[in-house]
């Protein structure tokens, strides 16, 4: 691989350097991995300053493992309640340090001992409480939090597979309003509530914003029983 930097690319560097070193130095959130709790809004402008700091580096010295928004999750407030979703990758990496023509890319730990923490973690964060759950399961945080927000969902009614359909339907339909209304209580009949759908094990991830309450979708399949999630104040 060649790694020689072209004269444009070189200038573009140093002032980007330039432009880091301008910058007050660092106080909020971690830029590499946390399990403490921090707000949202604290993971975002950490996810911004790494990727500033990071666009000045070589691949192989950026920070890894931080947090990041999940795109395929969700940013809402229901209620009282806050949802923010992330990610954070914490396997071991492809390694592209000093590697020659030909040669095959690598694992950072065949090269330097391995200082990854684990899988592919997922985290839910409520801003209002101050509280968050992390896993590596997706459906476990989805869950916790619903436990959070709206406790008692897990004993909810199955919404039947002929009114949900085969892809789900986020519309309020006059039969799903009357089905509803006549198998949830109130207090789940309001913006960001879960539902509860049998896929027939065609696909078990709680798919956020499938309710038509603008809440999760979740599928019976793939709840976790009892929920796991990793303790709070862990370091």
């Amino acid at each position: 691989m060649n790694t020689t930097l072209s004269l444009s690319d070189a200038i573009d560097q140093l002032l980007a350097e330039d432009k880091i070193a301008g910058l007050p130095a660092w106080a909020g959130a971690p830029l590499g991995f946390t399990s403490r709790y921090y707000s949202a809004a604290d993971l975002d402008a950490a996810a911004e300053r790494r990727a500033l700091v990071d666009a000045t580096k070589p691949w192989h010295d950026r920070t890894q493992h931080g947090w990041r928004a999940d795109y395929c999750g969700v940013r809402a407030q229901f209620g009282t309640h806050t949802i923010a979703t992330y990610t954070a990758d914490t396997r071991c990496l492809w390694d592209y340090h000093q590697l020659q023509e030909g040669q095959r890319p690598r694992l950072v730990s065949e090269r330097i001992p391995c200082e990854c923490i684990g899988g592919l973690l997922h985290l839910i964060v409520c801003d209002t409480c101050e509280l968050h759950w992390i896993h590596e399961d997706e459906n476990a945080v989805v869950e916790a939090w619903n436990d959070h927000a709206y406790p008692g969902w897990r004993n909810l009614p199955i919404l039947p597979a002929k009114l949900r359909g085969q892809m789900g339907n986020r519309k309020m339909t006059p039969k799903l309003e009357e089905w509803f209304e006549a198998n949830y209580p109130a207090q789940f009949r309001v913006p960001g509530a879960p539902i509860l759908t049998d896929r027939g094990g065609s696909g078990t991830r709680h798919v956020p914003e499938y309710s038509p309450y603008g809440g999760y979708d979740i599928a019976v399949d793939g709840i976790q029983t009892p929920p796991a999630v990793l303790p709070q104040g862990a370091p």
